[in-house]
């Protein structure tokens, strides 16, 4: 059913290890830190020149390479958890990741998986996924709310996940009527508030603007348009609070399933509280309650959830501006939020064929099938 995500994407990478597809160098300054991290293609080639034997299809082998080549402390910075990778083997660029799953994170192993990055040219190879424990050599244990170890052949590597307890919007910044679910933050980088709008039964991403990772330029659509010079993210800024939501992302992002393919792969799963995400979800979808969802959304067998993608895939900025007229035109919040639920026209364009939806994928974490909608998260 379309208001379903898959839970198995592979995702892109927001780390790297020294093996990566694309390398860092610093670039020296005396007397100083650098500035930047220079990139370079030399590197790219080195790593493909480089003699290499490893049996991509052996998650065994894979994740002892990877493992190995980690440092003794890393951060995982979205917030559903994963930690990101990429490397080059046998004339292929593979994506993968690490991930504390927040729905099975005390069960003592870790969720691993990889594939080769997406292309528009070729269809995906099938993923590759195993969940690691014990029996694989593989320990895992918390030592602390946000802090993970995961001990193997002899090394530790602490995965630190960053504590946003404390993240919340401006005051001010929640109208009546919503629920703030939780913070996002993005593999792109940028960071989100989850809230839900009751009156207009629609969830709508807020634009957390205290990290600046991104150039927000005007459009020519609105003057309330915005969009992100980095991440293609596009932004209304609300005329009746002082915030900016989440209107469209590009669908080529989505296609590649790459950095920038929009927050709804990274909710804010450590800090909802209780059941109040999946609350939300059944004041849109009531006939779900019969499915005996997870308070994450999650159905029964933990490789489905519900795919929060409210904001619009664009292929031109133009696309958005239905959004922009009916937001302009219409003052009555109940009615001008739902001004910003893409989800319907989404699924339209998915049914009728359209070209600004994207397509199935498959997803982080195990071998997928077809994803029946737009998330492609875990």
């Amino acid at each position: 059913m379309n208001v379903l995500r898959s839970l198995k994407a592979i995702g892109q990478p927001l780390s790297a290890f020294a093996a990566a597809a694309v390398l860092c160098a610093a670039l020296p300054v005396a007397g100083m830190a650098s500035p930047l991290k220079l990139h370079t293609n030399q590197e790219i080639v080195d790593d493909l020149l480089r003699p290499n034997d490893l049996d991509a299809k052996n998650p065994d082998a894979v994740f002892a390479a990877v493992f190995e080549q980690l440092a003794p402390k890393v951060t995982v910075y979205p917030t559903e958890s994963y930690y990101y990778f990429t490397f080059q083997l046998g004339g292929i660029n593979y994506a993968g990741n690490i991930r504390f799953d927040a729905g099975d994170q005390f069960d003592g192993k870790v969720h691993f998986a990889y594939a080769n990055e997406y292309a528009y040219w070729r269809k995906p190879l099938e993923p590759v996924y195993k969940k690691m424990g014990p029996d694989d050599g593989v320990k895992v244990e918390q030592a602390g709310k946000f802090l993970y170890k995961i001990t193997f052949k002899d090394k530790t590597v602490e995965f630190q996940l960053p504590d946003l307890s404390s993240v919340k919007p401006a005051p001010g910044m929640l109208g009546d009527g919503e629920t703030y679910l939780g913070p996002i933050w993005d593999e792109s980088g940028v960071q989100f508030f989850l809230v839900f709008n009751k009156p207009a039964k629609a969830f709508l991403y807020l634009l957390n603007e205290t990290p600046k990772v991104d150039l927000y330029e005007p459009s020519q659509l609105s003057p309330a348009v915005t969009v992100g010079n980095r991440s293609g993210f596009a932004f209304y800024k609300d005329k009746l609070l002082n915030r900016q939501i989440l209107i469209g992302d590009f669908i080529g992002h989505t296609m590649l399933n790459d950095y920038f393919d929009g927050p709804f792969d990274q909710l804010p799963d450590n800090y909802v509280q209780g059941t109040a995400l999946l609350d939300s979800i059944l004041e849109i979808e009531p006939g779900l309650k019969g499915e005996n969802p997870d308070r994450y959304g999650a159905d029964k067998t933990g490789e489905f959830r519900y795919g929060i993608t409210s904001y619009k895939y664009y292929n031109r900025v133009s696309d958005l501006k239905p959004i922009a007229d009916c937001a302009e035109k219409n003052a009555d919040p109940a009615v001008y939020y739902k001004c910003f639920d893409a989800t319907k026209a989404n699924e339209e364009e998915e049914h009728s064929g359209g070209s600004s939806f994207p397509p199935a994928k498959p997803a982080d974490g195990k071998p997928a099938e077809t994803a029946p909608a737009a998330k492609d998260g875990k």
